[in-house]
């Protein structure tokens, strides 16, 4: 994609200031953690080599549509559940049944069928941003669908080819930034981009396939990091043994 990652602000926040990055996760222990993950977690060499090679947007409407309806799935639950409830969801668009007999928030359920009924006017929008070259354009776009939100914004432009990393609470953590009291976005995106943007430099790996690496390691429970964004330690001993990420995912059928 041609536009750039969006530029990082300074470290010094008002009264909130982002601890260094080297000081949480240093480049020797990102590749530590990279090649850990490649060689013992079954979901690592799938995501970072999406994550690596994810550099255009969709080439149809149909698949942008299931990348927007994967976002509005994933916001506020994890991946292994946002796959089971996927299934139910493209069941019910491929059989013609209304999405909440699939997804019972109805909210939700109403700006699924809108992301599958209006997909063609929502890839115009996105190659309008995209022909932009401008970040900002594109992530700005992303937080107009509804149910797009601060935080799934930058999924969502990340997944359409942006080199951005999610300010989710993984990844502020592992960049200094505690759960409580919750921080804008405006300050979580920045310091997360702090985190990768050393890393990507030091490595050549992109910004989106670290953010991509740190996330699953800490999800998984290899890198430990508390609520309150304490040490971070890499301990794989101490992994977790939730099942792969990706379990269950559907394909897209066009009816």
């Amino acid at each position: 994609m041609a536009n750039q990652p969006i530029a990082t602000s300074s470290a010094r926040k008002g009264s909130f200031t982002v601890p260094d990055p080297a000081s949480r996760v240093s480049a020797g222990m990102y590749t530590e953690v990279r090649a850990w993950l490649l060689a013992h977690d079954p979901d690592a060499q799938r995501l970072l080599d999406w994550s690596a090679a994810t550099e255009t947007a969709p080439a149809t409407s149909e698949k942008l549509a299931s990348e927007v309806i994967w976002i509005i799935l994933c916001a506020g639950r994890s991946a292994q559940a946002a796959r089971t409830i996927e299934r139910k969801v493209w069941d019910a668009i491929n059989d013609g049944r209304p999405v909440v007999e699939a997804f019972g928030y109805r909210a939700k359920a109403a700006a699924i069928e809108r992301a599958w009924r209006e997909r063609e006017q929502d890839f115009e929008g996105m190659q309008r941003a995209i022909a932009a070259e401008s970040a900002e354009a594109l992530v700005d776009w992303c937080g107009s669908i509804p149910f797009i939100g601060d935080d799934t914004q930058f999924q969502l432009a990340k997944n359409l080819g942006g080199d951005f990393s999610k300010p989710d609470r993984w990844v502020c953590r592992l960049a200094g930034i505690p759960d409580k009291p919750r921080r804008a976005v405006k300050y979580r995106f920045p310091a997360c981009m702090a985190l990768c943007r050393p890393l990507a430099e030091a490595t050549g790996d992109r910004i989106a396939m670290i953010d991509s690496a740190l996330w699953l390691a800490a999800a998984k429970g290899v890198l430990i990091v508390d609520a309150n964004a304490g040490p971070v330690l890499f301990d794989p001993e101490k992994r977790s043994k939730e099942r792969s990420i990706f379990d269950a995912a559907p394909s897209v059928r066009v009816a």
